[in-house]
């Protein structure tokens, strides 16, 4: 480039860069021991885009003494559609006081925290007071866990206790005994629900009524159903030739659905405002710079609406609109000089409508002989 150009114009052009999102919430991470008999260096949090890779590092898949973790991953990427990838924590044997002891699993967690790009834990061949550890660390991070309950009367932590693990029953009948459990169901079965509602974006999915491959189904009473409706506790049953999941509760009782879209929604709305005061020199304290903040948040309940998070726009019978969303931030009239001071903006709000998903529809019609107006 000429430098004589400068003599007549100066350009100079800075890179505003947005900062980027790492947050995911579609992709699980199964937890388990290593390899019973590896053949290759196994990394503590590994990402694997085939069965084929673990296998390779000596995950057993199949077969009698098949790895938990080999069975699970199996049992993952046998859904449709495949996912993408799957995340892996192993629990390997430390030394202590000269003594192999496995690591603590919520240790390895929260290793696996420095990884980005998995969102649901699926913890398998872990004993069930680790289980119940991990359903408690979980409950303090943006993520969801998927667990197996085999005993809905001695449960591995009570109903209503926790909003972000899942509990799935893995018996394909309600008196069978823990070593006939299929395998696909003891280890895959929550894995395999997470993978294919995970499959949809955040608000376009519900978990039941979803059909998994691999799993063998449940065949169980009513009145045990009832059970495990009653705990929250989510299983498989055949339904007119398919096999599909039934519940889609956490273990507090509300829609796992509901869980995954509003992690997603307070990331993607804040990852918007950071951005907004990133790339702009200043967002002034004024109606307009007020205004901009507004604006990503409408931006991101619009979003919402488009994935079926948010219900959109109604109308009641009179014609009366009931809108999906609205916003509140206050005018900067109304602010305090003090609190212009300190450059902290207070009060923004938001208030939406979550459009659910219709699990069971009831119909009730007559037939008669008579002439229909």
């Amino acid at each position: 480039m000429s430098a004589n150009l400068d003599l007549i114009a100066t350009v100079d052009i800075s890179l505003d860069t947005p900062i980027s999102n790492d947050a995911n919430f579609d992709n699980i991470l199964i937890l388990g021991p290593a390899p019973a008999a590896p053949t290759g260096e196994v990394p503590s949090v590994g990402v694997y885009r085939s069965l084929e890779e673990l296998t390779e590092l000596g995950f057993t898949a199949t077969g009698d003494g098949a790895d938990p973790v080999g069975v699970a991953a199996r049992v993952a990427f046998s859904q449709s559609p495949r996912p993408n990838r799957i995340y892996v924590a192993v629990i390997k044997e430390v030394m202590v006081e000269d003594a192999p002891t496995p690591e603590k699993a919520v240790d390895v967690l929260a290793t696996a925290l420095g990884t980005d790009g998995w969102y649901c834990i699926c913890p398998v061949g872990i004993e069930d007071d680790e289980v119940e550890e991990i359903i408690q660390w979980t409950e303090t991070h943006a993520k969801i866990c998927g667990y197996i309950e085999d005993d809905p009367d001695q449960p591995i932590v009570e109903p209503n206790l926790y909003f972000r693990s899942y509990p799935v029953y893995p018996k394909v009948t309600e008196d069978q005994l823990d070593n006939d459990v299929p395998a696909e169901n003891k280890y895959g079965i929550a894995a395999a629900m997470a993978v294919k509602a995970m499959n949809y974006h955040a608000g376009e999915e519900t978990w039941a009524l979803k059909s998994l491959a691999t799993v063998t189904p449940s065949k169980l009473s009513s009145t045990f159903m009832n059970k495990l409706s009653a705990a929250n506790i989510s299983y498989v049953v055949t339904v007119a030739s398919k096999n599909v999941t039934m519940g889609g509760k956490v273990n507090g009782g509300e829609w796992i659905d509901v869980i995954r879209f509003r992690d997603w929604l307070q990331n993607d709305m804040q990852v918007r405002v950071v951005n907004l005061f990133i790339v702009n020199p200043k967002i002034p304290y004024i109606d307009n710079g007020i205004g901009l903040i507004d604006n990503q948040m409408r931006a991101s309940l619009k979003d919402g609406q488009k994935y079926g998070g948010i219900a959109p726009t109604e109308y009641d019978k009179d014609g009366n609109a009931i809108p999906g969303y609205t916003t509140s931030v206050p005018l900067a009239a109304d602010i305090t000089s003090t609190q212009k001071a300190s450059r902290i903006l207070k009060d923004c709000g938001f208030a939406a409508r979550l459009a659910g998903a219709i699990h069971l529809a009831e119909i009730k019609g007559n037939l008669t002989y008579e002439r229909l107006s």
